[in-house]
């Protein structure tokens, strides 16, 4: 199933799209994973682009399935979204640790689009596993 929204560009939407997302994920174990994953892309969304300004907006896909695919897309505006390192001397810029957890809960994530056009942030959800314990790979894509 999938299922798509589009959000004002403020942050009281940010709660709203990330209550609509776990509800679709009730029962699956990573109800809060998924919500923390949707509200800091659409937290990003209306703070460093253009979809926090005045009729801005920004959109959120989901689907459910084994490996569920979250995205969010923003009017651009701002810089290409990055994954901070934890490196010593790295530090983040701008708070800069969403992303970072982001990547931690996903299997993947990555970034399409421009400043200009804007930009989807997705991140791929193992379902078929009820939590995140334990170290693995992560893997980041961009495109």
């Amino acid at each position: 199933m999938r299922w798509r929204r589009v959000y004002p560009g403020r942050a009281d939407q940010v709660p709203v799209a990330r209550v609509f997302a776990a509800t679709l994920f009730e029962g699956t174990g990573r109800e809060e994973d998924v919500a923390l994953v949707v509200a800091e892309l659409s937290t990003n969304a209306v703070r460093h682009s253009r979809s926090g300004a005045e009729r801005g907006w920004f959109g959120l896909e989901v689907t459910l399935a084994d490996i569920a695919y979250i995205a969010v897309t923003d009017l651009g505006g701002g810089c290409v979204p990055t994954i901070q390192s934890e490196a010593p001397g790295c530090e983040p810029q701008v708070g800069g640790y969403g992303l970072l957890t982001v990547s931690k809960l996903a299997l993947a994530t990555g970034v399409h689009g421009s400043s200009d056009d804007g930009f989807t942030v997705w991140a791929d959800m193992d379902l078929r596993r009820p939590t995140q314990n334990g170290p693995r790979q992560p893997v980041t894509l961009v495109s």
